[in-house]
């Protein structure tokens, strides 16, 4: 869980660039959102992170938003990592 959490915090193998947009040193500054046609910013918006390219080229375009496999921000992935913070909170809380 601790490593999820610090994959998605920015310590992946591609670069240190958090997924989650406000969260950390380096985070997602554009992302694809609700109006397409601006480079839009969503605070707190999870997006899915790098994508693997055939044959095996990773890729993870900060300054273009309209790749929405790489920069759209969805409900679903910012509930799961609200869950996820949740139980990580909850482990290290001392009671």
């Amino acid at each position: 869980m601790f490593s999820g959490l610090n994959y998605i915090f920015g310590c992946h193998p591609y670069s240190n660039i958090s997924f989650v947009s406000s969260v950390g040193t380096k985070s997602k500054k554009i992302t694809y959102g609700n109006n397409r046609a601006d480079f839009r910013f969503i605070a707190g918006g999870v997006v899915p992170g790098v994508l693997l390219l055939k044959p095996d080229f990773l890729e993870n375009k900060e300054d273009w938003p309209f790749l929405w496999a790489e920069n759209e921000c969805v409900i679903d992935t910012g509930a799961a990592y609200i869950l996820l913070s949740l139980a990580a909170n909850e482990l290290v809380s001392t009671k």
